[in-house]
């Protein structure tokens, strides 16, 4: 529990950037992630703790260019198992992803998300309010944490994320694709 210490004991803004080779931290590319700036400038503008849970590969590449001062100030955690980051997910009052993932995941546990890509394949959460689509400018990022850590967290939940025993319906729509 105490990697969730932050501001009061509470972790107050999460960063999960999750795609090989598309870390904005880490590789000097076109792809998208999320700028080193938008997450300084987010934590400055909230005072908040910004909590990032990096791969080795990703420091190893961050050291190697000589960017190392791009997480400064940012809590490096590593790579953290799923339980562990869902309870960093369920704790932080808002979460910075490009993953779709992570997105349904702060729906889900009524958690403010800002998805750092300019469309997702989960436009559910855009629709009941959990998730505030920025791009991967540090302005727009910051506009849209501000949005939405002023948003109500009482957003209805899709109800096919609440869709109970899924695994065993995928399951047999698997066995029965394999039987035709």
């Amino acid at each position: 529990r105490q990697i969730l210490a932050g501001a009061g004991g509470r972790v107050l803004l999460e960063v999960s950037p999750d795609r090989q080779g598309r870390y904005r931290l880490a590789v000097q590319d076109s792809g998208p992630g999320i700028p080193a700036e938008a997450l300084t400038r987010v934590g400055a503008e909230h005072q908040v703790p910004i909590v990032v849970s990096m791969h080795p590969r990703t420091r190893s590449r961050l050291e190697a260019f000589g960017m190392t001062d791009l997480v400064a100030g940012l809590r490096v955690l590593p790579p953290l198992g799923f339980f562990d980051f869902l309870a960093l997910e369920r704790d932080a009052a808002c979460v910075l992803t490009d993953s779709g993932t992570v997105q349904e995941e702060c729906c889900i546990l009524h958690v403010a998300n800002v998805t750092t890509r300019d469309v997702t394949e989960r436009p559910e959460t855009v629709e009941c309010g959990s998730n505030v689509i920025a791009g991967v400018d540090p302005d727009r990022i910051a506009t849209a944490v501000r949005a939405a850590l002023q948003r109500e967290r009482n957003w209805t939940v899709p109800p096919e994320y609440l869709a109970p025993a899924v695994s065993s319906t995928v399951a047999n729509i698997l066995l029965s694709e394999q039987q035709h």
